[in-house]
């Protein structure tokens, strides 16, 4: 049976335009916005409770209350662990392995792509191109190499960008996050205590703090001031980053359209790396 969240996506959907904005909130803070009351739904799609009724009726259910049961049983599978996500999977071939993850990547793009607010990523890019501000990255056991990667970009386009590292410098580290700064964390499932730690002190130094996460109820989210959400599941036993990663080197792109002066910063950049003969391989 497809899960509740493939449902709710349909493209074969007959809904009006005010149950289209219910999918919508729903989708925006998947599930958080679907585990409350009615009203605070209602609220944030603008729409009238008796429109989120209509659509939970259309979906299948009998009412508001066996939908908000499917959701959290929906979200109960998903949250297993590794080993438990194995058996599922054991049916496949070896063989169809590689094809059917590639698929299912492809298909979490466009997933991505569906969960992404302009307006966000115009709000992001405009923080992390004001040099008035510094910015932090922070990343999981498994997400570290994203905010590296994200890092390594940034100090490219502009001063002012540092590693938050999971080590005995991170309080340090903490202490000169100062107002208006710009923290970014990249935190998935299964969530990490040292992620809420970092976002929690970055709060309390009144820094913004970005959080790129799953589309589930990381607890990360309501301290964040921005959250950039990405789909996380794949054929594999194990979560996949590559529709985070691809939203990383879409940031990454926008923001060099955005930095005029980029052409003259890396001309100086690679200069001072040719004296330090950084690569093995350089132009004569």
């Amino acid at each position: 049976m497809p899960s509740l969240r493939d449902r709710i996506t349909d493209p074969g959907l007959d809904l009006t335009p005010s149950e289209r904005k219910v999918i919508r909130a729903l989708l925006d803070q998947y599930p958080r916005n679907g585990l409350g009351p009615m009203s605070r739904l209602s609220e944030h799609a603008g729409v009238s409770d008796p429109t989120i009724v209509r659509l939970v009726k259309k979906l299948g259910f009998g009412g508001y209350a066996d939908f908000q049961d499917t959701l959290l049983s929906d979200m109960d599978h998903r949250l297993r662990s590794p080993s438990a996500l194995l058996q599922p999977r054991s049916h496949l071939k070896q063989d169809d392995a590689w094809t059917h993850y590639l698929a299912g990547s492809h298909r979490a793009l466009l997933e991505t792509q569906a969960l992404t607010q302009p307006e966000d990523v115009r709000i992001l890019a405009q923080w992390l191109l004001d040099v008035r501000h510094q910015v932090h990255c922070f990343g999981g056991r498994f997400s570290s190499f994203l905010a590296q990667y994200l890092l390594n970009h940034l100090r490219l386009l502009r001063a002012g960008c540092f590693a938050l590292e999971d080590n005995a410098q991170l309080p340090d580290r903490l202490f000169d996050v100062q107002r208006q700064d710009v923290v970014l964390v990249f935190d998935y499932r299964r969530y990490q205590s040292q992620a809420l730690r970092v976002a929690s002190a970055a709060k309390s130094r009144h820094a913004r703090v970005v959080l790129f996460t799953d589309i589930y109820a990381s607890p990360l989210r309501e301290m964040a001031d921005l959250v950039i959400t990405a789909p996380v599941e794949s054929a594999s036993a194990f979560d996949t980053l590559v529709p985070a990663l691809a939203q990383v080197e879409a940031l990454i792109a926008c923001l060099t359209l955005r930095c005029p002066d980029l052409a003259e910063r890396l001309e100086g950049i690679d200069a001072l790396r040719s004296d330090f003969t950084t690569h093995l391989l350089e132009e004569k």
